[in-house]
């Protein structure tokens, strides 16, 4: 059998959303930023199966069953490991090399190629925003738009200075290939071969990945320059049809509804102002794509296009793709101003939430809008109008909210519900189904309902809560490395997680859970590290959390060496004790 290099066992885990591969197996509802439902590899009632696609990963807290989606399907299909990962390429399109070939090098290549572009993306946000401290133009620009400093190193924003060749020279000078500053579409080629910056004197939106890497950019214009917005190419590592400005912090929000509009300012406008569910796409309009990442993050999707006719038929066009989708869909229509950022810039985010408040389902909007183009007491136009409609009333699947519409149509046109359905090609559909609502539990009650807590349980849950800590919070390990020691661990599985936590962070390199298990190869060992990446420490303090895990380990290991002089058998342990005790 292959065996597959790790660089490509990554690859094909990366672009398997792990949550979109274990729906096919298990019932998911989202809770926070994870998903339960019930574990597919024990009898339970209450659901303790958890899965986390930002990092990757699954893990029961009932019978401890975890790991990345590769882990899953082996569990899930009774496979081996390279079969899980043939079968999980086949399904992302990636096509792996044959027994035969030799081009794990190319391979390699192409993985450190994106690695690589990923390091100059930074670097180049990096620039930009260091330029815009200097940008005259571009400030007055952004203090037009009610932006001011803070907002723009909230949103990371910069400045591509009006020149040539700048950001060209700086990744030079920082030794980037020039080679690869081209695949990262930083630069264009002249036809006489000459390279020149592919943004010049705009202002500058970072494009991050749910994993917070820069993968992409948006430029506005300060003149008349067209276009008057310009993105990055697709790239290695970047595709305007499958990603969406401000996802990484719109899917960390805690809300159930995702706000889509059309522009990076009108995503900045809100996020501003409280509304960090918000996202825009990315120069284009909304794709399958897109549409299949909202519904798998959020359970209601408000458009919020701009109010004039292309934003209407912008508008019309995404209630059709979503609807290919389990997502509720609303529309946000905002009448007086052209979009969201005119709108709360001249009226408030006060009357703006009025406005969510109000919004209205898909159907209604639709409903409302066509009606305005027909005269509804005129037979002939009253048919087109129903006609149009139906267009639409075809995508509704729930046969409770089809009659719902139904009759709402028949209400405004004098035309029978009958007449309707009858156009719609089907007898009217009654629900035998009967509605269920019950609360998701979150991941963390969750956990500490499926754990026994003994005193020693404790310690080492404290324990896992520090890796936990460590693992998602490089500055913490920075500030505190000096008390993070193999010694506050017992268990190996522990030390060596944190082995890898220091050899990563000694690099200053971020860390991907995915890759965290893969550096683990026994199955116990799979399980306890899955665990400890689910464990969901969000703290306002890290700092003042860290000091609180490194206090109560030092006790209880105080207290454990304590109660073990005193159980010995050693005639010596008075005087062993108090030694003990003098020393610490």
């Amino acid at each position: 059998m292959p065996l597959y290099p790790e660089y490509l066992i990554r690859e094909v885990a990366d672009k398997n959303d792990i949550r979109d591969v274990i729906s096919q197996y298990v019932t998911l509802k989202k809770a926070g930023s994870s998903y339960v439902g019930l574990c597919p590899f024990h009898n339970e009632k209450t659901p303790s199966f958890s899965v986390s696609p930002q990092k990757g990963i699954f893990h029961c807290f009932g019978c401890g069953e975890g790991g990345n989606v590769i882990h899953f399907l082996m569990k899930i299909e009774n496979m081996p490991f390279i079969e899980a990962v043939e079968k999980l390429a086949e399904r992302a399109g990636i096509t792996l090399p044959k027994p035969d070939e030799k081009d794990s090098a190319r391979h390699a290549q192409m993985a450190q190629e994106r690695d690589t572009i990923y390091e100059m993306n930074m670097a180049a946000a990096e620039f930009f925003y260091e330029n815009l401290k200097h940008g005259k133009q571009a400030v007055e620009y952004l203090k037009k738009r009610s932006l001011s400093g803070a907002d723009a190193k909230r949103f990371f924003l910069g400045y591509s200075k009006d020149s040539w060749d700048a950001l060209f020279n700086h990744l030079k000078q920082k030794g980037y290939a020039e080679s690869d500053i081209l695949k990262a579409g930083l630069i264009k080629s002249s036809e006489n071969g000459k390279y020149y910056d592919a943004f010049r004197n705009r202002v500058m939106f970072p494009i991050f990945d749910t994993r917070n890497r820069v993968i992409g950019f948006g430029g506005r214009v300060l003149d008349d320059s067209k276009p008057k917005y310009l993105n990055s190419p697709d790239s290695p590592v970047f595709s305007k049809s499958r990603n969406l400005y401000f996802l990484n912090a719109a899917r960390r929000s805690g809300k159930e509804f995702v706000i889509l509009v059309e522009g990076y300012m009108d995503v900045i406008a809100l996020a501003k102002n409280g509304y960090i569910n918000t996202v825009a796409t990315l120069g284009t309009a909304l794709t399958t794509s897109q549409a299949k990442i909202l519904a798998s993050e959020f359970k209601e999707v408000v458009i919020c296009y701009d109010s004039d006719g292309a934003g209407r038929n912008a508008t019309t066009r995404a209630i059709g793709i979503l609807r290919e989708h389990d997502v509720k869909i609303s529309v946000l229509n905002l009448k007086d101003k052209k979009d969201p950022d005119e709108y709360i810039n001249a009226f408030g985010i006060t009357r703006f939430s009025n406005c969510i408040s109000k919004r209205k389902t898909d159907m209604m909007y639709l409903i409302d809008t066509l009606e305005q183009d027909y005269d509804v007491t005129d037979n002939s136009q009253k048919v087109s109008f129903i006609g149009e409609i139906l267009n639409y009333m075809k995508l509704i699947l729930n046969p409770v909210e089809l009659d719902v519409y139904v009759e709402e149509v028949s209400s405004r046109t004098k035309v029978s519900s009958n007449a309707i359905y009858s156009q719609l090609g089907i007898v009217k559909a009654v629900n035998t189904t009967p509605s269920s609502s019950t609360e998701t539990p979150d991941i963390t009650m969750i956990a500490q309902r499926k754990t026994v807590m003994s005193s020693d349980a404790a310690l080492e849950r404290t324990r896992e809560l520090m890796l936990a800590l460590l693992l998602a919070n490089k500055s913490v390990y920075k500030r505190k490395k000096q008390s993070i020691t193999p010694s506050l661990f017992e268990s190996e599985v522990h030390r060596k997680l944190l082995s890898y936590i220091l050899a990563f962070y000694e690099i200053d390199k971020a860390i991907d859970p995915t890759q965290v298990i893969d550096f683990f190869t026994e199955e116990s060992e799979i399980r306890e590290v899955s665990r400890i990446l689910s464990l969901d420490n969000k703290t306002d303090d890290a700092d003042k959390a860290f000091d609180d895990y490194l206090k109560v380990i030092n006790e209880r290991m105080n207290r454990k060496n304590i109660l073990s002089q005193l159980n010995g058998d050693n005639p010596d342990k008075i005087e062993k004790l108090n030694k003990f005790i003098k020393n610490q």
